[in-house]
């Protein structure tokens, strides 16, 4: 029986790397017109999906008992550690469930 713990933030994280894939291949041209959208509001939206996966992401390492060191290895911008406690706080009081019977 297997065992997940955090589910509702590790399904956001999975839905957010969902969305970013789709930004992303939307960015050349052809596919650009067709959702009638410029390159820079693409890109504007991909970092903020990657800013806001990167923070969860984080979050969701520190809650199953990582350290900030053993995610990011090396970095040149650190994180909002205040973004990241307070998803910690809100998904902290999450129980366990059981993935597969």
């Amino acid at each position: 029986m297997k065992y997940t713990k955090y589910p509702e933030l590790k399904a956001e994280l999975k839905e957010l790397a969902k969305e970013i894939r789709y930004w992303k291949s939307h960015r050349k041209l052809d596919k650009r017109t067709s959702i009638g959208k410029n390159i820079w509001d693409i890109d504007c939206r991909i970092n903020y999906l990657k800013n806001k996966f990167r923070h969860r992401h984080i979050a969701y390492c520190m809650l199953r008992g990582r350290r900030y060191e053993q995610i990011e290895l090396t970095c040149k911008v650190p994180p909002n550690f205040r973004i990241v406690d307070k998803i910690m706080e809100e998904h902290a009081q999450q129980k366990t469930v059981c993935a597969g019977a």
